[in-house]
């Protein structure tokens, strides 16, 4: 199901649930049966056509004289029609029980966390909902609680709470205990059990829908089209259902901490996010100047992380946040619509929250604990960043190696001026470099790259006047349409300029689809193909039939050079070196030996090699018509 057919479905259903809530719950529960129907019918057919099969044979078996030899001369097709239905039976029935990941993360205790599970103790008293089998710290700005039932589909639940550290650090213990509360209302039916229900079967058919995808052959194609035909439509007609749960699973957070407490707990999740990513690139940064990861990362997030970002970016980023749509299957609703149904009084949507005050919820909740919880994320980190780390230094000591070399020649070149700019702004973007740039598009006015460089750099530094040189680039070089069209589209983000944003995008679609066209046609020639002679000079022909004639082919009667027109961009040169071999030489199956032979030449030039017989023998009449292409 594509994005559109989505949209309108679930669009259609937001009115009939508005108009009429109970038809569409029952549609939905009719839906959720049919999916179970269906895993139903696909192990009843296969079992019926199992059994069917055996019943058979051992009919034959035991009627004996004729309808035992007819058993043993039919006992072949009986074993071949009987292997294909037990494989099917087992996929289907692993799709049942297919069992989800189990979540990762370091686990810790009651005794390792009292206040913590206190906290989730009194949660779970108010909330009246299942116990967490599982607490783990994981390294990430989020929190999840996951339900891993012990057989796919159906099975005794274990419950996961998963608690990101970096999270913690930034949330005082009430808004974290709201964003605990939140998740877990899903679990907890805050908003009903079948609604509880459906949205942990939400989760389980994407599972069942991966699983199919990866089964190959034909059981794949039998199976795979009805499990990605129902998992589509299953998800959008409970999208209207589980959207209007998060609302519900809000006003149960609000419930239990207040609504201030909840609206602030969303606020600032949307604060830590962009927060954290930028401190996060801030120390990744530093690989070009320093040979290991950083030892004491967590320790100085965690010290980072209690101080509100500036008011201009704060405002910024909720601004950004409170209207941000999610992926289109994503039910969450916007941060707007979720403050709005909080409704929390003396607080405007796009205040920011109030400076973080006491203890953050990683000190209060993980008491001495956050120490070496700390010490155990940095050290995993550090060893998966290790060799990545170590590999970017190198490159980066090679490259300052490379900038300290060009800054001491005399005189540069255009390449070399480029690739000083260039390597400038890699590893010294705390420089200006706007008026380098400019001087270097003042001497070479059409130097698309020079032009791209400049414009990016004007943009982030605020000026605007960096759009005009990115369409100058694009101008000149269709090439970097869509690099100049992200980092335009960027900008006008941040500016709020929507229209512009949304033209920005609509250009890069457009090219992006000229450029996957053009790249399939370059790589795929056919009989139809349009040719003209080929774009190379005298000498590089000359060049090409001495290698040809240094090769010596065998079984060769013509071979042609001609240029293919590709019809997504007449403006690319693509050659064509296509061979017909004699009578022999079909006859034997010499043509890929001979198109290897054409492969391993050191041709002046770049060409695609085929041999024409096949979907492409109409193409010989045609290079036969044109002037010049033919070599041998």
């Amino acid at each position: 199901m594509d994005i559109d057919r989505f949209k309108q479905l679930v669009g259609r259903l937001e009115t009939e649930s508005a108009a009429a809530p109970g038809a569409y719950r029952a549609k939905v529960a009719g839906l959720t049966l049919l999916g179970f129907g269906i895993l139903a019918l696909l192990l009843g057919a296969v079992g019926f056509g199992l059994l069917a099969v055996v019943g058979v044979a051992v009919w034959l078996a035991f009627s004996g004289g004729a309808a035992l030899l007819l058993l043993l001369k039919f006992g072949k097709v009986l074993v071949l029609l009987a292997i294909p239905l037990w494989f099917l039976a087992k996929s289907a029935v692993q799709a049942l029980f297919i069992r989800l990941p189990a979540p990762q993360g370091r686990e810790v205790g009651r005794d390792e966390a009292p206040a913590l599970f206190e906290a989730l103790d009194r949660l779970r008293a108010q909330m009246k909902g299942p116990r967490f089998h599982h607490v783990l710290i994981v390294d990430g700005v989020n929190a999840a609680v996951v339900q891993r039932p012990a057989f796919g589909l159906v099975g005794w639940p274990r419950n996961h709470l998963l608690l990101g550290l970096p999270l913690l650090e930034a949330l005082p213990p009430a808004e974290a205990l709201a964003v605990v509360a939140h998740e877990y209302g899903h679990l907890a039916g805050s908003h009903g059990h079948f609604s509880a229900f459906i949205y942990r079967l939400r989760h389980t058919w994407g599972t069942v829908q991966d699983h199919t995808d990866h089964i190959r052959g034909w059981l794949g194609r039998l199976v795979a089209p009805l499990v990605g035909w129902y998992a589509p439509y299953f998800n959008a007609y409970t999208f209207v259902l589980a959207r209007a749960d998060e609302y519900q699973a809000d006003a149960a957070s609000a419930e239990l901490v207040g609504a201030a407490n909840a609206a602030h707990a969303l606020k600032r999740v949307n604060l830590v996010g962009p927060q954290h990513e930028r401190f996060m690139q801030q120390a990744i940064a530093r690989v070009t100047h320093d040979a290991a990861p950083p030892a004491d990362l967590m320790q100085r997030w965690a010290a980072h992380a209690g101080v509100a970002p500036p008011p201009d970016e704060a405002q910024r980023w909720l601004a950004e946040a409170l209207d941000r749509e999610g992926h289109y299957t994503d039910s969450h609703p916007t941060l707007r619509a979720r403050l709005s149904a909080l409704a929390p009084s003396g607080e405007a949507l796009q205040d920011a929250p109030p400076q973080l005050q006491g203890e953050s919820a990683a000190v209060a909740w993980l008491g001495p604990r956050v120490d070496l919880l700390r010490a155990e994320l940095q050290a995993q980190w550090a060893a998966q960043v290790a060799q990545p780390w170590a590999e970017q230094h190198a490159d980066a000591r090679r490259r300052r190696l490379r900038l300290d070399e060009l800054r001491g020649l005399a005189s540069r070149d255009t390449d070399q001026q480029v690739e000083l700019l260039k390597l400038g702004l890699a590893l010294e973007p705390e420089l200006d470099q706007r008026a380098a740039l400019a001087a270097f598009n003042a001497e070479h006015a059409d130097h698309a790259l020079g032009l791209y460089l400049e414009g990016s750099t004007r943009l982030d530094h605020g000026d605007r006047e960096g759009l005009a040189l990115l369409e100058r680039a694009m101008q000149l070089d269709p090439e970097a349409t869509k690099p100049a069209c992200e980092r335009a589209h960027r900008y006008l983000v941040d500016q709020h300029d929507t229209a512009a944003a949304e033209a920005c995008a609509d250009r890069w679609r457009a090219r992006n689809e000229l450029e996957a066209q053009r790249a399939q046609q370059l790589q795929n020639a056919t009989g139809k193909d349009v040719l003209a002679p080929p774009a190379l000079d005298a000498a590089a022909v000359a060049t090409l039939k001495a290698q040809v004639a240094k090769a010596k082919l065998k079984h060769v009667a013509e071979l042609h050079l001609a240029r293919r027109v590709i019809p997504a961009d007449p403006g690319v040169v693509q050659h064509l070196l296509a061979v017909r071999l004699t009578w022999v030489g079909r006859r034997y199956g010499q043509q890929q030996a001979v198109v290897d032979r054409l492969l391993a030449l050191d041709l002046p030039t770049p060409v695609m090699v085929v041999a024409l017989d096949g979907a492409l023998e109409p193409l010989r009449a045609t290079l036969r018509a044109l002037p010049s292409t033919r070599l041998v």
